[in-house]
């Protein structure tokens, strides 16, 4: 016996639908019953137990467990001495390790379907069902988000552990929200918030290059210029961001990107052939700079307007 099921919305609790499981909880690789290795894409989706329309989706896998094994006598899954593998668990139940459901995030005071296919689901956002529109990524659903599953539900055959399988076709991602997001593990601010990092003692002193590390080399300052009386002093070493455009003086100008820059002739600035060219004369030494400049150089007081009196008065040269 086989039906087809369109599932009420519910919250992806367990496992992912765009990545397939090639290992079993033993770690073993997974097999058919030919013993060929297989793939098992599996999700588990909780329901809120008030939901009025988990009812009718639920009454589906009711009726076919049923159908597909007449002569048993199946117990509700809700009933701890049942043995049917119903995939459908008690959210405030006990797992198969004797532990509380209630304890896994998003289960208590909810059903839990466990769906699954050896074939990779069609997964869709809401409203965008057209073969192209077929979701690609494979982050795109996380556990925590908001889904609705379509497919089919049939009797497993196994007189060894009978039930059923909840066949796992299609999935509708219905709500996706970072707050929403199951992850797995203790939280970071759980963990780290509680207490401040120390350092072990007799820690060595960071190397000379690495600024800013304890115990470390302090980050290196700029000389800064004195004030000139009666000037207003710009910061030193300002300098325009990292590729900035500089607009010229004077009107505004249109630029346009396919205008070549218009360049002299080299032969023109070339000197006549056998006439000598003389070197540049070589730059005129400045005045000696005194400790108390702080690094600054002749010319760097100059541009922020001092005059060589100015610096000798005030120490700033020899």
């Amino acid at each position: 016996m086989k039906a087809d099921f369109l599932s009420p919305t519910g919250r992806l609790v367990q496992g992912d639908p765009m990545e397939g499981q090639t290992k079993n909880m033993q770690g073993q690789p997974l097999m058919t019953q030919s013993g060929q290795p297989t793939q098992r894409y599996f999700i588990a989706v909780a329901f809120k137990k008030d939901d009025p329309a988990f009812a009718p989706f639920y009454s589906i896998i009711d009726q076919t467990a049923r159908g597909s094994w007449p002569s048993l006598n199946i117990a509700p899954p809700w009933d701890p001495a049942c043995r049917f593998s119903w995939k459908v668990m008690d959210g405030d139940g006990i797992d198969d390790n004797g532990k509380p459901n209630a304890n896994k995030e998003g289960f208590a005071g909810h059903w839990v379907v466990k769906f699954s296919s050896s074939f990779a689901p069609r997964c869709f956002h809401a409203g965008h069902y057209a073969p192209h529109e077929q979701i690609q990524d494979p982050k795109a659903i996380q556990r925590g988000y908001f889904v609705r599953v379509a497919g089919t539900v049939e009797g497993n055959s196994n007189q060894q552990k009978p039930g059923v399988y909840v066949n796992l076709g299609m999935v509708e991602l219905v709500l996706a929200r970072p707050d929403l997001v199951i992850t797995t593990g203790p939280d970071a601010s759980s963990v780290f918030g509680n207490s401040a990092p120390a350092l072990p003692a007799g820690l060595p002193p960071a190397p000379a290059g690495l600024p800013g590390m304890p115990g470390g080399a302090a980050a290196p300052t700029l000389p800064t210029f004195p004030a000139l009386p009666g000037v207003a002093v710009a910061a030193p070493y300002s300098l325009p961001p990292t590729n900035s455009a500089v607009a010229p003086a004077g009107p505004a100008t249109t630029s346009h990107s396919n205008v070549l820059p218009v360049l002299p002739n080299p032969s023109i600035l070339a000197a006549p052939a056998g006439i000598p060219v003389a070197p540049p004369p070589p730059p005129a030494a400045g005045p000696r700079m005194t400790a108390k400049a702080g690094g600054a150089t002749f010319e760097q007081f100059v541009g922020q307007g001092w005059s060589l009196d100015q610096m000798r008065a005030a120490g700033y040269v020899e």
